[in-house]
């Protein structure tokens, strides 16, 4: 993914990534988007204090247009090694998507060495529930946020 298509890139991924929900979920995902950007950090916590974390933190932060979100991951386009989109919450007229991003810096040296040069990756992922195990049925899209 190359800087100048960063923003386009971002809204296929959006609607991929609302696409794969609405196949997924039970509830209604609006196409009207606002965008929420986090930093991926390497800790120790297990999968439901991250939850937690990541709930406290998003809820503190002011939701942001694609523009905007796509002006600042241009900011750090050059230290960026991966971007995944999630849907953080959603209601009947608004998703909010958040963007993850790994840092190049945070990897460690030798492998960074190996990167160092590569354009970032982008991904779009749905948070499965646990005890989830591939059934037909459709789940919750909100059920990290309890």
């Amino acid at each position: 993914m190359k800087r100048e298509n960063l923003e386009q890139n971002l809204k296929e991924a959006t609607s991929s990534l609302l696409e794969m929900a609405k196949n997924s979920c039970w509830n209604k995902i609006s196409d009207n988007t606002r965008y929420l950007i986090s930093e991926i950090k390497n800790d120790e916590l297990n999968a439901l204090d991250k939850r937690k974390e990541r709930k406290r933190e998003n809820n503190k932060k002011i939701s942001k247009s694609l523009e905007q979100i796509s002006s600042e991951l241009k900011d750090i386009y050059e230290n960026l090694y991966d971007i995944n989109l999630y849907i953080y919450k959603s209601e009947k007229n608004n998703t909010i998507i958040e963007i993850q991003y790994y840092p190049k810096s945070s990897l460690e040296s030798e492998f960074y060495e190996t990167v160092k040069n590569n354009e970032p990756m982008l991904h779009c992922k749905i948070g499965i529930p646990p005890g989830y195990n591939g059934k037909k049925e459709k789940f919750d899209v909100n059920w990290e946020l309890n």
